[in-house]
C-alpha cells in the first residue's frame, strides 16, 4: 500500500514544496544548492544556511536524506508485482494528486483511491483553508477521515494476505 506517497524523488519533491511557499523565495537558490549536494551524496554545512532552512537539512537527517535521494518511487512501484493500493487525499498540502497519478501511470493495475477532503495525515480538516488543514497534523483527537479505513479494508479483503 502506498499512502500519500510522493510520485517523484525526494529532491524534486523538496524543491516543489519549497517553491510552493512564497516566503521561501529569498532562500530557494540556497535550498536548491543544498538539495543538489545531498543528491550528489555529499553532506551540507548547515552553519552556512539561512536559519529557517537549518532544521530541514539538520545533520542528524542528512544521511537519511542522502539515501532517499537515490530512490524514485515510480521506479520502485513499477518493479513490484504485489497488488498495490495508491491512497491519496485530495486536500494533501505535501503530496499532490499528480503524484498518485504518476505512480499509477507506471502500474496501471494498481488501485488508485482519491479521497476528497483528506489531508496528508488522513484526516478531514474543519474547512479547506490552510490553517485548518495544518491543524489536522497536531490534533490527535481527530479520527481518520471518512473513507480512509473503508478503502484500506476493501483493498485487503479483495487481495488477501500476500507473502
Amino acid at each position: 500500500m502506498l499512502v500519500v506517497t510522493p510520485g517523484l524523488p525526494i529532491g524534486s519533491l523538496l524543491r516543489r514544496q519549497l517553491a510552493a511557499n512564497p516566503a521561501n523565495a529569498p532562500v530557494l537558490a540556497e535550498a536548491g544548492a543544498a538539495i543538489a549536494k545531498l543528491e550528489a551524496g555529499e553532506r551540507v554545512d548547515t552553519a552556512t544556511l539561512h536559519p529557517a532552512r537549518r532544521p530541514l537539512f539538520h545533520p542528524a537527517v542528512q544521511g537519511f536524506l542522502i539515501s532517499q535521494m537515490t530512490l524514485d518511487p515510480a521506479a520502485l512501484i513499477a518493479a513490484t508485482r504485489q497488488p498495490t493500493l495508491i491512497l491519496q487525499g485530495l486536500s494533501d498540502l505535501q503530496v499532490e494528486r499528480s503524484d498518485a497519478e504518476r505512480l499509477q501511470s507506471v502500474r496501471p493495475d494498481a488501485t488508485l483511491m482519491l479521497l476528497p477532503g483528506v489531508t496528508h495525515v488522513l484526516k478531514a480538516p474543519a474547512s479547506e483553508d490552510y490553517a485548518a488543514n495544518i491543524a489536522t497534523y497536531t490534533d490527535p483527537s481527530l479520527p481518520l477521515a471518512p473513507g480512509v479505513v473503508d478503502a484500506l479494508v476493501a483493498f485487503v479483503q479483495r487481495h488477501g494476505p500476500q507473502p
